[in-house]
């Protein structure tokens, strides 16, 4: 009996290269491509990218991220919005003084199958070089760590991402599957920058939250968003019903051979080791 060997994935039959030519860099429509979403993330801090990734394979990457769930980490941790120390001597209220939640699973690098999917998705040079062009950036690199390079993420009911900033210029995510209710990505724009943290302004939000136009980007499977998170502040609203807000990070960094600290691994993988786990 002749045994027929796996039909290989290609990067066509998960992303619309119909609909984003990423795969032909010197078409004009590729170029149109990257002018308009360029535009987009200066001028807004974000660029979405509805059905990057194709309906008929998106259901089989959120059961496959479903089937890794039981070794996902269960990450909780309260922090400020800044990511920094709390500062004694300040009012409770505060920003630097007042502490946000955030409650979410993550499945590491190291433990996400060579077959899956969204794996496939990240090691593409084609992937890499598209959001390259995007960002104006001369190089970027698939981040180095073993950890912290893709994760897959599960929101549970009541799990969130509490108001934030990000430490990272930029960010690159997949959506693979919304929440029966709740999950739904809030953030408003340009709330601190460069050289003002804009404390005044980042408490009067958190105190009322009508003082600012707070934006919601929908959580449709299938959607690559970009989204420049340092200066706008953002979040996730609390998960509810039990239907997981499922989600991937893809991690770029523009200089090579980054790697977490044995410190920044333990706290969001909880543990040092790179090894898979068993």
């Amino acid at each position: 009996m002749t045994t027929l060997a796996p039909t290989p994935v290609t990067l066509g039959n998960l992303v619309d290269l119909e609909r984003y030519p990423i795969t032909d860099r010197t078409s004009p429509a590729y170029q149109a491509l990257v002018d308009h979403s360029r535009a987009l993330l200066e001028q807004e801090g974000v660029a979405i990218f509805p059905g990057f990734a194709r309906d008929e394979t998106v259901v089989t990457m959120a059961e496959q991220t479903l089937a890794l769930h039981p070794r996902m980490f269960h990450f909780r941790e309260e922090h400020t919005v800044y990511f920094k120390p709390q500062v004694e001597g300040v009012d409770e209220a505060h920003p630097l003084r007042r502490l946000m939640k955030t409650e979410k699973d993550t499945v590491a690098y190291a433990d996400i199958p060579a077959d899956n999917l969204v794996r496939n998705i990240y090691e593409s040079d084609d992937v890499l070089a598209f959001i390259k062009d995007v960002l104006g950036l001369d190089t970027l690199y698939r981040h180095a760590d073993p950890l912290a390079a893709l994760n897959l993420q599960g929101f549970t009911a009541g799990q969130q991402l509490g108001w934030h900033f990000d430490r990272a210029g930029f960010s690159v995510t997949l959506s693979l599957q919304a929440a029966n209710a709740g999950g739904d990505f809030e953030y408003v724009r340009m709330l601190r920058n460069e050289n003002d943290d804009c404390h005044e302004a980042v408490g009067q939000f958190l105190d009322d939250s009508k003082t600012q136009q707070v934006e919601v980007l929908p959580q449709v499977p299938g959607t690559l968003t970009l989204f420049r998170g340092r200066y706008s502040l953002h979040r996730v609203t609390p998960v509810e019903g039990d239907r997981l807000r499922l989600n991937a990070v893809l991690a770029y960094v523009d200089q090579p051979n980054v790697e977490f600290s044995a410190y920044a691994r333990q706290l969001f993988y909880g543990r040092t080791s790179t090894d898979p786990v068993a």
